[in-house]
């Protein structure tokens, strides 16, 4: 029985690792745990596999397998020279996973060490929701100036554009702003588990997202949980969002964030076109397409046959 632990601290929002965990625990081979549920104390030396989420540092061992998942591009201020650090100091894995080619090609890595990648997916609680409709509009995720929400919100208010939930963690500035405003509904931070049922309380799904660096080149997770949801799309126009469309054949409603306007009307009018297949997205179709698995398992075989893994 190889026993993976994945490395996650109490405050890491990672749906991710809930997934990986089920996927390989619905193996006979593998046992896997997320650190940020071990109840009491544990030791590195009782797991075979660790599996860190980089930031800088971490884990160095050369008696465990390690893997390092750079699920993002580095954020803030100086992104890519953070990418530059993290590239230099950061321990040698055995096996790098990577959203996206964007994502890779952002670190530049250049070691020879094997990586694999794995894109974003979705819980099947998203698929199939048949809700009462109580508002116009959803937002799901951080509700921050970072990512330009005030700047949403004021156009949003400027004229009556129906009523939009915004479900996630909001900055105190922005929600005493806008806490008396009967059409804006703040659920604060909710359970993962519960963010279906209430999106799904929506008609349009709202993907603001800042057309910077690097959030412009990565997966947005909100508009695949929309789209299983069956919300139609309003995004912010954006690189990566386009090539989204392009592929699955969408047509989604897009606002310029640098010139932004909102209007309920025209937004209504316009012609959505959704050929997303929400299966394909689901998280076990996701990993298993990643082949982690047998990355995994080619290690493992190398390491017992050099007398490295027992």
């Amino acid at each position: 029985m190889v026993k993976i632990l994945f490395l996650r601290s109490q405050k890491a929002y990672l749906p991710e690792v809930d997934a990986y965990v089920k996927y390989f625990n619905s193996k006979k081979e593998f046992q896997a745990y997320d650190s940020s549920r071990i109840k009491g104390e544990y030791k590195l030396d009782e797991f075979d596999v660790i599996w860190e989420f980089k930031g800088l540092g971490g884990v160095n061992t050369k008696e465990k397998v390690l893997v390092h998942e750079y699920a993002s591009l580095s954020t803030g201020g100086f992104p890519k020279i953070k990418n530059a650090v993290k590239k230099w100091l950061n321990p040698k894995p055995d096996l790098r996973i990577f959203l996206n080619a964007n994502v890779k090609d952002g670190f530049g890595f250049n070691d020879g060490i094997d990586y694999c990648f794995r894109d974003m997916g979705i819980d099947e609680s998203f698929i199939k929701l048949n809700t009462k409709k109580e508002y116009e509009f959803v937002y799901v995720g951080a509700i921050c100036k970072s990512r330009g929400i005030d700047n949403f919100l004021k156009i949003f208010t400027e004229k009556d554009n129906g009523k939009i939930c915004l479900v996630g963690k909001v900055e105190d500035c922005i929600y005493n702003m806008y806490k008396n405003n009967r059409n804006i509904i703040f659920t604060g931070k909710v359970p993962y588990s519960e963010v279906p049922r209430i999106a799904s309380k929506a008609i349009y799904g709202i993907n603001y997202i800042p057309d910077q660096y690097p959030f412009n080149i990565q997966t947005s997770t909100k508009l695949l949980e929309y789209l299983a949801l069956g919300l139609k799309i309003v995004s912010t126009d954006y690189k990566w969002v386009r090539q989204f469309e392009e592929k699955h054949n969408c047509s989604f409603y897009k606002l310029d964030c640098h010139n932004l306007r909102f209007d309920l009307n025209e937004i209504n009018k316009y012609q959505y076109t959704s050929n997303f297949v929400a299966d394909n997205f689901l998280w076990e179709t996701i990993i298993a397409n990643s082949k982690i698995e047998e990355k995994i398992k080619e290690i493992l075989k190398r390491r017992n046959s050099r007398g490295l893994y027992n």
